[in-house]
């Protein structure tokens, strides 16, 4: 039985196809569509073939933490910082509810319908299993030699009126001067930044800063694996951070945090895999993280993660009350 792939970029028609999966260590230029793992260690390039597809479900369930648990990993994390010098690290949790793993198809429609701005995406494969995700992030796209990536940070409620604080003008800085950086130091011309500014992702928002850039000879697929992990993700140190989180968070990432996207010859479409969930039968497990400085508060964390689920969790409600 074969893999499935279905996609929506903004703004275009929904790609639906069949075939096959494979996973290796180095770019797959036949292929139009990548996704990677949350740590670069597996790369998946999707090749059609149009046979009958088939749902896979992982034999992996991810560990949902409790309130309590999530909170004393915080402060767990918090009382590293010195220690590792760390000035940021992204912690994450995974929430589980009840769902009708037949209904996949109809909660992909459902976020295309309420997402038009994001890329919404339905895979499954023997190799990870099935993921659904409608993530805002732009990790990269280009045209033809023009290039295009954000930094994404900082989240408030829609409806929340306050200004942007300390903490979160902080995680921005991090996030835009660590792209700034990476892209400096790839031979890139014309490298130009536009931001902060607000932008909504359904009902929550984050501020964002916007890069554009002008690539004579790099694919796509090179210069997001130069970005991939972005501070958003990760942290400051990127690797001390992940090594340091990887002890404390008790599920394993897997695509979460990832990337994923469609790309060749002229165009290519590349987004960091966020607001996404794991389907396995009866059940969908929602990925959620936080960005952590020093000065963090472990419950208000929290609450940005319960925020962020409601992205997926309301179509999930909506298409399969319980």
């Amino acid at each position: 039985m074969a893999d499935i792939l279905i996609y929506r970029i903004p703004e275009k028609e929904v790609v639906d196809q069949t075939g096959e999966f494979r996973r290796t260590s180095v770019p797959d230029s036949t292929s139009n569509f990548c996704i990677a793992n949350s740590n670069k260690t597996a790369l998946y390039y999707f090749h059609e073939t149009g046979d009958e597809a088939s749902y896979f479900y992982s034999d992996r369930v991810p560990y949902s933490a409790s309130k309590k648990e999530y909170l004393m990993g915080g402060e767990s994390l918090i009382n590293n910082f010195d220690v590792h010098g760390l000035q940021k690290a992204v912690y994450g949790r995974v929430k589980s509810v009840s769902f009708d793993e037949s209904k996949c198809r109809v909660m992909f429609d459902e976020l295309c319908e309420r997402y038009p701005k994001t890329f919404v995406y339905l895979v499954s494969s023997e190799l990870f299993g099935t993921w659904i995700g409608a993530t805002p992030e732009v990790l990269l796209s280009m045209h033809g030699h023009q290039g295009y990536t954000m930094s994404l940070a900082g989240t408030k409620k829609v409806q929340a009126g306050e200004a942007w604080d300390d903490k979160e003008l902080e995680e921005q800085y991090m996030v835009t001067e660590f792209i700034q950086n990476r892209l400096l130091t790839q031979d890139l011309q014309q490298i130009e930044k536009h931001g902060p500014f607000d932008i909504d992702a359904g009902p929550v928002k984050h501020l964002r800063t916007d890069f554009s850039f002008y690539s004579l000879d790099k694919s796509a697929i090179d210069i997001a694996l130069e970005l991939h992990p972005t501070p958003a993700v990760a942290g400051v140190p990127t690797k001390i951070a992940q090594d340091l989180v990887a002890t404390i968070e008790p599920f394993y990432r897997d695509l979460y945090t990832g990337f994923i996207g469609a790309t060749d010859e002229k165009n290519s479409y590349l987004y960091v895999n966020l607001r996404c969930c794991q389907i396995l039968p009866g059940k969908a497990y929602l990925y959620v993280g936080g960005g952590y400085t020093s000065s963090s508060i472990p419950e208000d964390e929290w609450e940005e993660t319960e925020n962020k689920t409601r992205t997926l969790l309301d179509i999930l409600e909506k298409i399969d009350p319980r």
